[in-house]
């Protein structure tokens, strides 16, 4: 019997340009809040695999859609699709991993909402807000991708949180200074927890290499 052997490739979907920004944002928080916001619910996990075999067509031409097989079961899947995350788990065959990570660097949009002010109108009428694709992880097993999403999501909650209560705390210094009681207190500053834990990167798992 033949195993088939799949690689797995977790992802998020970027916002870095302020034009596709709701509100000009007012703290670092807020930034980094814009950045990772929502996906519109019009991204389903179907037209996800639409868009990286349409982009893989695109760029290998009809040897890149045969590398990346039909829609059985050693396709290109969509496995998880959290459009509140913008984050997203896809399988693929383990020989074209490669092929649907190159995809996914050219992507460049996703569908909006047909009620949706910001992003630029598509040939068929709809609307699209411009977007990266970053790939995170590319995992031999499902658990290691779900592992390293949850991993990824408490970092960013102790970002988020570390820049307001540093914010905060910046705040109350800068009226201390002003009030010689509260000089005397020698209040303590706060770093940021991630100051001294730089982002890992994308990381490859060794595992059925």
């Amino acid at each position: 019997m033949v195993r088939l052997k799949n690689r797995y490739l977790l992802l998020d979907i970027l916002y870095p340009d302020p034009l596709t920004w709701p509100s000009k944002p007012t703290t670092e928080t807020s930034a980094q809040l814009a950045i990772h916001a929502p996906t519109s619910d019009a991204l389903t996990p179907g037209l996800l695999v639409k868009m990286v075999r349409e982009e893989v067509e695109e760029l290998y031409g009809d040897w890149g859609i045969g590398k990346l097989g039909g829609a059985s079961a050693g396709g290109v899947n969509v496995k998880y699709l959290s459009p509140a995350t913008s984050t997203a788990i896809i399988r693929c065959p383990r020989a074209s991993f490669r092929i649907v990570w190159s995809a996914l660097t050219y992507m460049s949009a996703v569908p909006e909402t047909g009620g949706a002010t910001s992003g630029q109108k598509r040939p068929n009428g709809g609307r699209e807000r411009a977007c990266v694709f970053r790939v995170l992880r590319v995992s031999g097993t499902m658990r290691k991708a779900e592992e390293e999403a949850i991993r990824r999501a408490r970092q960013e909650i102790v970002r988020v949180r570390g820049v307001q209560e540093s914010s905060v705390l910046g705040d109350l210094i800068g009226g201390a200074e002003s009030s010689d009681k509260t000089k005397a207190m020698n209040i303590p500053v706060m770093h940021n927890i991630m100051d001294e834990s730089e982002d890992e990167g994308m990381l490859i798992d060794d595992e059925d290499y």
